[in-house]
């Protein structure tokens, strides 16, 4: 089917989502808008058609089925009120707004329009493995989850390591999980006096009783290049920890371990059963066969086809939430009950 996408930014990633909709055959009916110069040249450069470029939505808003919102955070709002008033099904990068009172005027705002959250990870294949390995019951109950994503990298002028990195992690784990945290604590620090967080620590605490550890920042060393951003270094792992086994997903080296290792009461001790270790062997995903993933989903979605990847109530209101949560927990230090 034939889609008119409108593309609302062309930061970073812009050249990752023009590869994604070049993959699925929709980059002839991409239009982009920018207010940058730059941006709108760097757009050109890679093969947009001039008169599918400009500096403000409105020129092509009316000839849009969908709109993606690729602002920086801080305009989300903004830009994203008047869309939702004209019934455009919308994908909007993470986070969704950039406070919580946001969110959930954004969420009042929708009619019957597909609104869908640009959680990466959901639509990356190891997690979604991972994911599979939960649903299926194969890693038994749920216990504990941890995640570190830092690296020496550039400190985003619009937002800290926790909108911007955390965000990634903390979805995941609610993803994995089934289900909103209970509870949140967290430390933050902004050493560089930005006004944003360049180091989080984040505890999580599900309905379930099983916790989440997550720890994101630019000011401690990554292991591996970052595969997007020159120039930068990365650690991006994800251990899913449970009754019947875990899981370690390291993105950077795209590589997958499945343990098969439960404890067993043996002479008064509880001893690991270990079963052994797999390696899932998936294709190497590059970001913009994973973005096409997240767009497919979209597509579905507004189709009809599948339900949502990553929902306004929960990916777009329940994380502003735990957002919320965590910078006031880092303030008042203390944990925060939602």
């Amino acid at each position: 089917m034939n889609r008119t996408i409108l593309q609302i930014g062309f930061g970073n990633f812009g050249a990752t989502h023009l590869a994604a909709w070049r993959s699925l055959g929709l980059a002839d009916g991409l239009y982009v808008i920018d207010p940058s110069p730059e941006a709108r040249q760097r757009c050109r450069d890679l093969g947009v058609p001039w008169d599918h470029v400009g500096e403000a939505a409105a020129a092509f808003l009316d000839l849009a089925d969908l709109v993606v919102v690729l602002a920086p955070t801080d305009r989300h709002f903004e830009v994203c009120q008047p869309l939702l008033a004209s019934g455009k099904h919308l994908f909007i990068e993470k986070p969704m707004t950039a406070t919580l009172a946001e969110a959930v005027r954004l969420r009042d705002l929708c009619r019957d329009q597909v609104v869908q959250v640009g959680f990466y990870f959901r639509a990356h294949p190891l997690a979604q493995i991972v994911k599979r390995e939960v649903v299926d019951g194969r890693l038994g109950d749920l216990r504990y989850i941890s995640a570190r994503f830092h690296g020496y990298k550039r400190a985003r002028g619009d937002s800290g390591v926790v909108g911007n990195d955390a965000v990634h992690f903390i979805d995941q784990a609610n993803w994995m999980m089934d289900a909103l945290p209970v509870a949140v604590d967290a430390v933050t620090r902004d050493h560089f006096g930005r006004g944003y967080d360049d180091l989080a620590l984040i505890r999580l605490f599900y309905p379930s009783g099983a916790l989440a550890h997550i720890e994101v920042g630019c000011i401690q060393p990554g292991r591996w290049n970052d595969n997007i951003v020159p120039g930068s270094t990365q650690t991006k792992e994800f251990v899913v920890a449970g009754s019947e086994g875990g899981a370690e997903i390291d993105y950077q080296t795209h590589q997958l371990r499945l343990h098969r290792v439960r404890h067993e009461l043996v002479d008064g001790l509880w001893r690991p059963n270990n079963r052994g270790v797999e390696m899932p062997h998936a294709p190497v995903a590059e970001p913009f066969q994973v973005v096409a993933g997240e767009f497919a989903a979209f597509l579905d979605a507004v189709d009809g086809k599948a339900p949502l990847l990553a929902g306004i109530e929960e990916c777009g209101v329940g994380m502003a939430r735990i957002l919320d949560a965590i910078h006031r927990s880092a303030s008042q230090e203390n944990r925060i009950t939602l």
